[in-house]
């Protein structure tokens, strides 16, 4: 009989006392977990050992969750750009006159803040919010570009300056930059300032798109599009994602179901649009 094994069958005793199953060696558990020994020191090291692994699979947790939320914006760019190119290629427009955002937004005051509600017998493509959003948005986009190409162009010019003559001012650069946007888009020059003033003169609401550049013109009409609604439509939270924005009841003609409930919603409440008392 061997005589390391037990009459009952059991293996050899570990070093607490305790009987292991037959073939297994009584110091396997601490050679398994590679800390080469037993004592409270190698317990110590694999403690250690485990919370520099927690951390680590915190940190490439942190990583893989900041990957996803870019992957999701970038992808949402790339969606929102090719929206962008369809309505500039394929105008919502039936005919050769152009749906000029600008001029909705003049006629029903739809530049100012408080403009967040369509205005009765309006359809849903005309909302102020989603078209005033949109079109500074892309006036802006448009007026950055101009400024960039200025700039680089004004920085080819002040490196050609020889060092025997003066260099310009700060002061200089910058109104000479300012004055270069303005020479080309006037309206890239005071858009900052309108937003600041919530559009409170009247140059800053155009009767029709300002640029001077017909494409820029064009490139604004995409906002007319209805993926490109639909898409401001949900960041702005008045319509849920998947939504439509010209199936949504925002009040105006889309949410009509005749005539007759234009005129009775306005019999009824005595106001205009904007909340002016109307007079009976």
């Amino acid at each position: 009989l061997d005589t390391a094994t037990s009459p009952g069958g059991r293996g050899k005793e570990g070093k607490d006392g305790a009987s292991l199953p037959v073939g297994i060696p009584s110091g396997f558990q601490t050679a398994f977990r590679g800390a080469g020994g037993a004592s409270s020191s190698s317990s110590a090291g694999g403690t250690k050992s485990n919370a520099v692994d927690v951390e680590k699979m915190k940190e490439l947790e942190t990583k893989l969750n900041a990957t996803e939320v870019a992957k999701d914006l970038y992808e949402k760019a790339v969606t929102h750009s090719s929206y962008l190119l369809e309505g500039l290629l394929f105008p919502s427009s039936n005919d050769d006159k152009m749906v000029d955002p600008f001029a909705i937004l003049a006629q029903s005051d739809g530049w100012f803040s408080n403009a967040t509600t369509l205005p009765p017998n309006s359809p849903n493509d005309h909302h102020p919010s989603i078209l005033r959003s949109c079109v500074l948005e892309l006036s802006i986009d448009y007026c950055n570009r101009i400024t960039t190409r200025k700039t680089n162009a004004y920085l080819e010019e002040l490196s050609s300056i020889p060092d025997t003559e003066p260099f310009p001012s700060m002061d200089e650069i910058e109104k000479r930059l300012l004055d270069d946007v303005k020479g080309q888009e006037p309206f890239c020059a005071m858009i900052e300032t309108c937003m600041l003033t919530d559009f409170e003169d009247e140059e800053c609401r155009p009767a029709k798109c300002p640029f001077e550049n017909k494409a820029a013109c064009n490139y604004l009409e995409t906002c007319m599009n209805s993926n490109v609604q639909d898409e401001y439509g949900v960041a702005l939270g008045l319509i849920e994602e998947g939504e439509k924005v010209s199936e949504n009841d925002f009040g105006g003609r889309n949410g009509m179901k005749d005539d007759s409930d234009l005129a009775t919603m306005e019999a009824g409440t005595g106001v205009g649009g904007w909340g002016i008392p109307v007079a009976n």
